[in-house]
């Protein structure tokens, strides 16, 4: 299978002040690799962007509260680049999310198990 691309996040966003989502950042400028506030917790733990080693792209599908797609088809997929922090005893990632915040991928990169319509894409090549 070939290598596939996703955008980074809707091109729309619909935000809710009480309940955001830690997959959802902002660039400074189109084309940086990671998002204001993922800069920020790199500096805040002494980690330099420009040479961080261990960097792994996520994956995640949209959900019902952030867009719509007809019943029966696949979700959309985001997908973004975060730096690990470090890895946990049974392989997942603690990364930093493109909120800033610190998070935990799965060892395949996917925010959670995609759905069943988009399980083929567990076989995607890395990038």
């Amino acid at each position: 299978m070939a290598a596939v691309t996703f955008p980074r996040q809707p091109s729309n966003l619909v935000i809710t002040p009480s309940n955001q989502s830690p997959w959802v950042g902002w660039l400074n400028a189109p084309g940086d690799r990671f998002t204001r506030a993922q800069l920020g917790a790199m500096k805040a733990n002494n980690i330099d962007p420009n040479t961080h080693a261990f960097i792994i792209t996520v994956f995640r599908e949209a959900t019902m509260r952030e867009m719509w797609w007809p019943r029966g088809d696949a979700p959309p997929v985001f997908q973004f680049d975060c730096p690990v922090m470090s890895v946990t005893s049974d392989g997942r990632y603690r990364v930093i999310a493109p909120s800033g915040d610190v998070k935990i991928v799965l060892a395949n990169g996917w925010v959670k198990m995609p759905s069943r319509p988009n399980r083929h894409l567990l076989d995607r090549k890395p990038l």
